[in-house]
């Protein structure tokens, strides 16, 4: 016998001429059987070897097998075992209480072979139905436990160190001038970083964003040089060649040390503008400018704007940041503008996108924050070093 093919079945009746009939139609069939006279015996022998399905008369001296069938039930090794009664009993509430202890069905005497075999045929085919879906819901839950100590390792051992050197080239180039040799080099270690980061995070908080369960590190941060970084990481892709970018602030040139602050999330805006960025350049034809405009005219929210030449197709305009929404992508995943979305509300934001004049014009909109002072960036390295 194997969890796949039950075959084994208990039969406990007090009338040995009961017994034999069963015994014979169940035996014929290929079934391995058991048979016990009374009650107390049935449990023993199923405490000690559950069957797969029992057969079980009503009727009986001393425990009845309405008891049986209740402290089969009590018991762990038992508790699920598909339990047949079998009784001359025909009355609707002799019915009614054995389901109500536990029993599958009910068999009145006299029985037919046939009814006897289909029955315990069915249930058995239940019970391995149900212990297949037991076993693939074990392995599932074994499957997000081993999802979750990943996730936990990747965040612990990756994004731990990211986190301190992501804000360095920053820091650095506040604190010293630099040659053109040296900030280029800062800036690929923090595209490199930033390119990293990417990758785990459209891995791993995708769906915590999904469901709700994320938790932001909201703090202030220069958006300047997040937007410059991912202007580059877009435009380097191929897709970008010859096609102009540029960055103002209230449409006024935007230089790269200028800062403008808002509250937000490092580690989510670089892949958040990186997405709108390349969907951007994807998009834009040859020599056609990537205009990206920071408004801050407003003391509550600070308003990033991108905008392209050509038009959302009219088809997806209205599920523009749905999940799998893409158009014209042979390799596109539907996920870029998505989880962008995601990004701009984790961070307390929004994000809405319109057409004007051939142009797409997507706009990010997170909450404004101080300036960050020289006593701020003093703190933060106290910080950095202190995680040392």
């Amino acid at each position: 016998m194997t969890t796949e093919d039950p075959r084994n079945v208990l039969i406990v009746d007090d009338t040995p001429a009961n017994l034999d009939l069963l015994e014979r139609i169940l035996e014929d069939n290929g079934y391995d059987v058991r048979s016990m006279p009374n009650g107390p015996l049935a449990l023993k022998s199923a405490n000690h070897t559950p069957p797969d399905l029992i057969l079980l008369d009503i009727k009986m001296p001393g425990m009845d097998g309405y008891e049986v069938c209740a402290r089969l039930k009590q018991q762990e090794a038992t508790r699920n075992l598909p339990i047949i009664f079998i009784s001359a009993l025909q009355e609707t509430d002799d019915k009614v209480r054995a389901f109500q202890a536990g029993g599958v069905d009910y068999v009145t005497k006299p029985f037919q072979a046939d009814e006897v075999l289909a029955r315990v045929r069915t249930h058995l085919e239940l019970k391995a139905a149900r212990e297949q879906l037991e076993r693939q819901n074990e392995e599932l839950v074994a499957a997000a436990q081993l999802r979750d100590d990943v996730e936990r390792i990747t965040r612990h051992d990756l994004k731990g160190p990211l986190n301190s050197i992501l804000p360095i080239p920053t820091l650095l180039s506040s604190y010293y001038a630099f040659s053109e040799d040296h900030l280029a080099l800062l800036k690929n270690v923090e595209r490199s970083a930033h390119k990293m980061l990417d990758m785990i995070n459209r891995s791993l908080d995708l769906y915590k964003m999904e469901t709700g369960v994320y938790q932001a590190s909201i703090q202030p941060i220069n958006m300047t040089p997040i937007l410059y970084s991912s202007l580059r990481e877009a435009a380097a892709n191929k897709i970008a060649h010859n096609k102009p970018w540029r960055v103002t602030r209230n449409g006024a040139p935007l230089p790269e040390g200028e800062q403008v602050w808002a509250n937000g999330e490092e580690m989510l805006c670089f892949p958040m503008f990186s997405n709108l960025l390349l969907n951007a350049f994807e998009a834009s034809p040859e020599q056609a400018a990537i205009e990206v405009d920071l408004d801050d005219g407003n003391e509550a929210t600070l308003k990033i704007r991108i905008t392209n030449t050509g038009a959302v197709p009219q088809e997806i305009r209205d599920h523009f940041f749905g999940k799998y929404v893409t158009h014209g992508k042979n390799k596109g995943t539907g996920l870029g503008t998505y989880s962008a979305r995601l990004c701009a509300e984790t961070q307390n934001g929004s994000i809405d996108m319109d057409v004007v004049d051939d142009k797409t014009r997507v706009t990010v909109t997170l909450t404004r924050s101080k300036r960050v002072t020289r006593e701020d960036l003093d703190e933060m390295f106290k910080q950095y070093g202190n995680q040392k």
